[in-house]
């Protein structure tokens, strides 16, 4: 009977048509973004700010131990061309704490039950030397005992810092750690350090890294060159400014499927950075940039930045009149564009990224996938906070909370989506005009976008690459809801979306080289 129906009248049809232009809208962005993005420059030189950049570099560290030394190996040459620029690394000890914890949990544990599946938060060779005290004692579970002697036979990650920070070649710039004593997460080590460092000047910034993160002396360069372009165009520097990322792995997995899933899972992600985040920003940049309208018409048009943490510079002076980061909130970076909009305070996007590190494992991109969806669920208790506070009106708030709750629901429902294309572009009881427009939506959405992201990179795919990275691309859409999902099933069954630990696996890969880094 469903065929007999006219083509308006049937779900599937609608299903395939709103998917398809969605993801025409979203290729038509992806065009825009690498026409604009990552340009070689020519012609005039842009010019640079009326003073050197200076970049108060903060680094928050929770059981990252191992990453420390590859931090400071990155940054300290880094900064030494901005006379004036400052690292500070920013330890917790909540992180002896946690471990504790761990060893609560390990208690009762069997060698086969030491994984990085029951133990994301443990490095690999805790999980080696808890093993190892297990087949050194004889016995079949773990004591209370034992546990906490393997755990804290590792030094913390501040104790691995001040070894570090010893051994920096001079000259170097001023380098900090200030450990941070509270049971906050990393939103209250940032706002600990700022207060540490005393910056309040409107030409200076704070820069706010993952331990991992390695920002190239390209991005800096082409960074300075943006500051100054802006300053130049509205006679000051701008106020917040997002370095956006493309992710990439090192293929660490051992098996096959689990490395192309997370290749395909990076892919997606640069394709939504390059999709979402950066027109997103660019449109509410612009926004909030243009004279005043109608109260309704500018809410309505506006849009909400949503800004990233890490490669996130806020004027030190803006910093501090936002209240720095929100430590309210699961999580602060998407929290923190959320209090920029409400104080109509643009941040600008520079053209120009770099590669940031993927998750390698599955787990490891699930738990990432779980932790990052936490940022919407966020938005609700921001709109009550703020607005209590006197930032934004109602409607202000309203219809930020529309964008969000829209963008989170696109992010809910996509692999879904994509699911639902899949199977009506290869049903054989399909009609032909529905399964044409669930096919036209997976190509706008996965092939073309493969295509063009290659192109702008300087590889152009052969039909076997693209029919692979396509292929790839495609598995991560389809995972791309799984850690939502599990975010809201988990605050369904325990009532909370706080625990005990920070909402972050161990960082289980090194960072790669300069070379590996590179985006041509």
């Amino acid at each position: 009977m469903n065929a007999q129906k006219p083509l308006w009248q049937r779900p599937t049809w609608w299903i395939a048509a709103a998917v398809a232009a969605r993801n025409a809208g979203g290729l038509r962005q992806i065009r825009q973004t690498l026409q604009w993005v990552d340009q070689t420059p020519g012609g005039t030189p842009s010019p640079m700010p009326t003073s050197p950049m200076v970049l108060h570099v903060v680094i928050p560290v929770l059981r990252e131990q191992q990453q420390i030394a590859g931090a400071l190996t990155w940054f300290v040459p880094l900064l030494r061309d901005y006379p004036g620029s400052t690292l500070t690394l920013v330890s917790t000890d909540r992180e002896g704490r946690e471990r504790d914890h761990l060893v609560e949990q390990l208690v009762g544990a069997a060698e086969g039950d030491l994984t990085v599946q029951r133990f994301p938060q443990l490095a690999d060779d805790e999980i080696a030397a808890l093993a190892q005290e297990l087949r050194d004692s004889g016995e079949d579970a773990l004591t209370r005992a034992r546990a906490a002697s393997v755990l804290w036979a590792f030094p913390l990650t501040a104790e691995v810092v001040d070894w570090e920070m010893a051994l920096v070649e001079q000259p170097a710039p001023p380098i900090r750690h200030v450990r941070y004593e509270g049971d906050g997460r990393k939103a209250a080590q940032v706002n600990a350090a700022v207060e540490q460092l005393g910056a309040a000047s409107a030409a200076e910034y704070i820069a706010i890294y993952d331990v991992d993160s390695r920002p190239s002396a390209e991005l800096l360069r082409r960074t300075a060159e943006f500051l100054g372009s802006r300053q130049a165009v509205a006679g000051e520097l701008p106020f917040v400014v997002q370095q956006s990322a493309r992710f990439v792995t090192q293929d660490a997995a051992a098996t096959w499927w689990e490395r192309s899933l997370c290749r395909g899972a990076a892919r997606a992600q640069t394709l939504w950075t390059i999709r979402r985040e950066i027109p997103n920003l660019r449109h509410y940049a612009r926004s909030v940039r243009r004279p005043a309208r109608s109260p309704l018409r500018e809410a309505l048009t506006r849009g909400l930045a949503q800004t990233v943490g890490h490669g996130l510079l806020v004027r030190a002076d803006v910093y501090r009149a936002a209240g720095g980061l929100p430590m309210f909130t699961v999580l602060d970076d998407v929290a923190f564009g959320y209090r920029l909009t409400m104080g109509r305070i643009p941040v600008d996007s520079v053209p120009f990224t770099s590669a940031a590190a993927a998750a390698e494992y599955l787990p490891e991109l699930l738990s990432q996938s779980e932790r990052w969806f936490q940022c919407y669920l966020d938005y609700p208790h921001c709109a009550v906070r703020w607005h209590g506070q006197g930032h934004g009106t109602r409607l202000d708030h309203a219809a930020a909370l529309g964008v969000g709750v829209y963008r989170g629901m696109a992010w809910l429902l996509v692999s879904l989506a994509t699911a639902a294309c899949l199977a009506l572009a290869l049903g054989p009881r399909t009609s032909l005009p529905v399964r044409a427009t669930a096919a036209a939506a997976l190509w706008m959405g996965v092939v073309v976008p493969v295509r063009l992201l290659a192109e702008a990179e300087g590889r152009p795919l052969t039909a076997r690459e693209t029919a692979r990275q396509s292929a790839e691309t495609l598995a991560g859409t389809l995972l791309k809801s799984v850690g939502p999902m599990i975010a809201l099933a988990r605050w369904a069954a325990t009532g909370s979306r706080h625990s005990v630990l920070a909402p972050k696996s161990n960082r289980r890969t090194g960072s790669p080289t300069t070379q590996d880094r590179e985006i041509p």
